[in-house]
């Protein structure tokens, strides 16, 4: 006997199951149609990072083969932190100077990581994120055809590849930062104060990284690629919520 009603309990929560499932590829659809216009744009900000990219590979690779490799050793005891000496110990210091208890100013080298022996492979991650996010785009245009729990998947697909390539497309920009104005006026006040201490200099000038530490110097065109202005695309305010239903021990998940 309770058997039999276990067997009818499930028989009627599955054929819920289904229908909702049947409501589930109504909101999905929604969803993916909602937010086409996210994915178009990360695609479209990948594609312009990828020379980005490329740009980078290259001034890493010159850094390697030049002197300027040297500044890593420099930099890694303190994670990619040089300091001064603060002329006024005590005085708000404008960003991206802070000041520290010994009375130094510290900052924090947007590009360090281009002085590290082992850097992101900011290429593959590029190629790899807009293939998914093509893949993504591809099941959306074919969702009629697609089979109710493939549809289901395209607003993760969607939601999450966005996101991460939101946060590529960040850490691309941020070792960029490297050429900024704020960081070139940042590495001269820098090696203006090594001056008096030792030889070693690191210095960008009309788009020339030069770095200088007595016995080795060196001048290294940065790419005009490297400084290509870059956009974080947009993602989707918020993920899909399926419905689910629990009864008992058991979950049916639609």
């Amino acid at each position: 006997m309770h058997d039999r009603m276990a067997d009818a309990f499930d028989a009627q929560m599955w054929a819920y199951r289904e229908h909702l499932r049947r409501l589930n590829r109504g909101l999905a659809e929604d969803y993916a149609r909602q937010n086409s216009q996210h994915v178009a744009l990360a695609i479209e900000q990948l594609e312009r990072a990828a020379p980005v990219t490329l740009a980078i590979a290259q001034l890493h690779q010159a850094i390697r083969r030049s002197p300027a490799r040297n500044f890593w050793q420099l930099i890694r005891k303190t994670k990619g932190v040089i300091f001064i000496r603060s002329a006024g110990t005590g005085q708000d210091n404008p960003w991206p100077w802070r000041q520290t208890v010994s009375g130094n100013l510290r900052y924090t080298l947007p590009g360090h990581l281009l002085f590290s022996p082992c850097p992101p492979n900011f290429r593959r991650d590029v190629r790899n994120m807009t293939v998914g996010l093509q893949r993504a785009r591809a099941l959306a245009e074919t969702m009629p055809e697609l089979s109710d729990v493939q549809v289901e998947g395209i607003p993760w697909l969607i939601f999450y590849h966005t996101r991460w390539a939101g946060k590529l497309v960040e850490r691309i920009r941020a070792i960029q930062g490297l050429a900024s104005p704020s960081s070139v006026a940042a590495l001269d006040r820098w090696s203006n104060a090594q001056q008096h201490r030792s030889s070693t200099i690191l210095r960008i000038s009309q788009g020339t990284l030069v770095y200088g530490d007595g016995s080795d110097h060196c001048e290294l065109e940065i790419p005009t690629q490297f400084t290509k202005p870059l956009v974080v695309p947009s993602t989707p305010d918020h993920e899909l919520r399926l419905h689910l239903v629990r009864a008992g021990p058991q979950s049916y998940h639609p």
